[in-house]
């Protein structure tokens, strides 16, 4: 045998385990993840003149939705004001989330007098009941960070969408679930027992209406899964 074989199939030994790294530090590089853009845009300081997509950059028919304004209310008390005063001037409103994972332009208010209210600072978890097994969060709190609260509180939630990035509100408007057949189904709204929704109101109202549903009231499957027509959902409480 060759005295230089050894070598030579140390040599490619080395070189295998090189590769193998570069391939491994490439796929690291790979999955590495940052979250989307903002879908909400705007070309002044104030918050006007905005364009809306989703998290793919693209909405299905290619076209570019344009908003008048958008508004970031922090609070309930903020996104109340920001509905009446949007219906008493007459504007059409959608709700619009965080990364905005909807593919279809629910979100879209259909032209510059329309005003998109984000519900990305909505993104509080407010209440965390280990006994009864509850959480009351703000619409904006992402799935992420939902697990998150309920893992650090002992509680999980039963089944979820696989996308981490998707909201509350979002995901309850739009109907998102899991998959399993076991106890109430797949679907997270099948797991609310309460939410707060925030619609447009007559003048004798103060041009806006607040409802507060709970388990037993008749329009609270209507406002679960609602595609962001009924109102802006502000809290949410999930068994």
């Amino acid at each position: 045998m060759d005295q230089n074989m050894p070598m030579l199939f140390s040599t490619r030994s080395l070189l295998r385990q090189i590769l193998q790294s570069n391939i491994l530090f490439l796929f690291f590089l790979a999955v590495c993840c940052t979250p989307p853009e903002d879908p909400v845009k705007c070309s002044s300081p104030n918050n006007t003149n905005c364009t809306i997509t989703n998290s793919y950059g693209a909405f299905p028919d290619r076209s570019i939705c344009r908003a008048g304004s958008a508004a970031y209310p922090a609070t309930e008390e903020e996104l109340i004001a920001v509905i009446a005063n949007a219906t008493r001037n007459g504007l059409k409103m959608k709700a619009a989330t965080r990364f905005s994972h909807s593919i279809p332009k629910l979100a879209c208010p259909g032209g510059k007098e329309g005003l998109l209210i984000s519900t990305k600072l909505l993104n509080r978890v407010l209440n965390i009941d280990v006994k009864a097994m509850t959480m009351t969060v703000e619409s904006g709190v992402t799935l992420r960070e939902l697990i998150s609260e309920a893992a650090t509180a002992g509680l999980a939630l039963s089944y979820a969408p696989y996308w981490w990035g998707l909201t509350v509100g979002g995901l309850l408007g739009t109907g998102a679930h899991g998959s399993t057949l076991w106890d109430k189904g797949s679907s997270v709204h099948d797991y609310v027992v309460g939410l707060t929704i925030v619609s447009p109101g007559g003048a004798e109202d103060g041009f806006v209406k607040v409802r507060r549903l709970n388990d037993g009231d008749q329009e609270l499957n209507a406002a679960k899964v609602s595609l962001g027509v009924l109102g802006v959902i502000s809290q949410v409480w999930i068994n």
